[in-house]
């Protein structure tokens, strides 16, 4: 029989014990379950870095995963706590817009509001994560069918930040900085498909705010001269500015969440 797995995303670090606690009790309610680390380096409360890292890297965890994913700054108030089930996997997390990528990408999903659920004799107000998610988790991969724990919501009851969709207003592409990798190359909300293909109908490419910059469309990071700022399409899956051993963050003045418009370089046509 297949073990049950457990993966955990958390903004807690390592440096603490919350992380250990939360597996502590995963182990002690289910003590045949592989539990995997996604990660546990998400800056505090970075909800969209959190919502990036889980949308691009659920698909390298089996069939059958519960992820736990727990950044959670409006935690102990009225916000709901979600199971969404698609991809022949669940997702435990607040409704702040951690689910919001992956959702996006995922109409299928059927998301549930399981914040009624009693998992827990007196939960703590500031730890969810090991007193309601946990046990909640054990709970659903044991055999609790997600339908029948929670009220089935509509995509318009979860919250949906604006970061989570790039924007088009006819001219230009109004896209979001989801994440800065330790290269430097700066992930913007525009997925590949369909965005890459729409920016290979321009001559040229340029970054309009929150500087203006031309940036040269190419396939890897070699390909760009020294100085030379480039656009790409990223492993994850996403539109990268980037350079070439380089950082186009500290090099540009870009971090996450900040808004990046592209462009038709100058006397182009958009489509």
């Amino acid at each position: 029989m297949t073990p049950v797995t457990f993966a955990l995303l958390t903004d807690f670090s390592l440096n603490d014990q919350y992380v250990g606690q939360m597996k502590g009790v995963l182990a002690s309610l289910c003590p045949d379950a592989r539990i995997l680390d996604l990660s546990h380096d998400v800056p505090p409360f970075s909800v969209v870095q959190g919502a990036f890292f889980l949308q691009t890297s659920w698909s390298f965890f089996p069939r059958g995963t519960c992820f736990i994913c727990v950044v959670d700054p409006g935690v102990g108030s009225s916000r709901k706590i979600l199971a969404a089930n698609c991809h022949d996997r669940i997702f435990l997390a607040p409704d702040n817009g951690l689910l919001s990528l992956l959702l996006a990408e995922s109409p299928q999903a059927e998301v549930y509001d399981v914040s009624s659920l009693d998992v827990a004799d007196k939960p703590s107000h500031t730890f969810h994560g090991r007193d309601l998610f946990a046990p909640l988790a054990v709970r659903i991969a044991q055999g609790g069918a997600v339908s029948e724990l929670g009220a089935l919501l509509s995509p318009e009851d979860v919250v949906n930040p604006a970061w989570s969709a790039p924007k088009w207003d006819g001219l230009c592409l109004i896209t979001s900085v989801l994440h800065v990798d330790a290269f430097g190359n700066v992930i913007l909300n525009a997925p590949e498909t369909p965005w890459l293909e729409r920016i290979h109908g321009w001559t040229s490419v340029e970054m309009r705010a929150p500087q203006s910059k031309p940036l040269s469309v190419v396939k890897s990071y070699h390909e760009l001269a020294p100085g030379q700022v480039g656009l790409l399409a990223g492993s994850q899956g996403y539109l990268e500015v980037a350079m070439n051993m380089a950082s186009a963050a500290q090099t540009l003045g870009l971090d996450i969440s900040q808004d990046v418009l592209l462009g038709p370089g100058s006397g182009d046509i958009c489509l």
